[in-house]
């Protein structure tokens, strides 16, 4: 006896008229965090809210953000020897949103300076902070993809804003899921 699996949507080959408008939403299924990327300090500094970071290596130990041909930060960071990612926390939508292009007038974001790294600045209470040194740099399409060693980082105890299908969430603290034991590595 043999079983048949029924999907909602077969998968299609690409076709000529490619839909990236569904494509979007499609990538939108992901559940992603908020960041927002600083490079430079006082007059010169510039920040952009991304949902595209993640862990490269934890040894070394590299964080990587995909950027945009198009964005103001693009030709930031291809100037830059350093950058900083403010993980945002459930409380910092306004600041995801203002540095997403929408000004919050009424919010004055407080930035952290780094140690030793003047052009690093990072997001005051936000879940996690990295500073890191850009090794490399990849061409990805209409993206970059800036890989950077991480210099110095702290963490905090917030829950994190979250990014799914267009909308903002939260992990809340009350559903358990903060304090959830981690998962145990398997092999197979």
């Amino acid at each position: 006896m043999q079983a048949r699996v029924l999907h909602a949507e077969t998968p299609q080959p690409a076709q000529a008229a490619f839909d990236e408008q569904r494509f979007r939403r499609a990538l939108g299924r992901f559940a992603t965090g908020v960041v927002v990327i600083s490079t430079g300090s006082g007059d010169s500094l510039h920040a952009m809210t991304a949902n595209a970071f993640m862990s490269g290596s934890l040894k070394p130990p590299l964080v990587v953000v995909s950027v945009g041909h198009r964005a103001r930060m693009h030709e930031r960071l291809m100037d830059s020897a350093l950058f900083g990612v403010s993980v945002l926390s459930e409380a910092q939508e306004p600041h995801s949103r203002h540095f997403a292009g929408e000004p919050q007038s009424w919010l004055a974001p407080r930035f952290a300076a780094v140690e030793g790294l003047p052009d690093v600045v990072l997001l005051e209470h936000a879940a996690a902070r990295f500073a890191a040194r850009v090794v490399d740099r990849h061409p990805c399409g209409d993206h970059t993809l800036f890989v950077g060693e991480v210099l110095v980082f702290s963490l905090d105890e917030h829950a994190p804003l979250i990014f799914f299908g267009g909308r903002y969430g939260s992990v809340s603290a009350q559903d358990g899921a903060l304090n959830s034991p981690p998962l145990a590595a398997t092999t197979r």
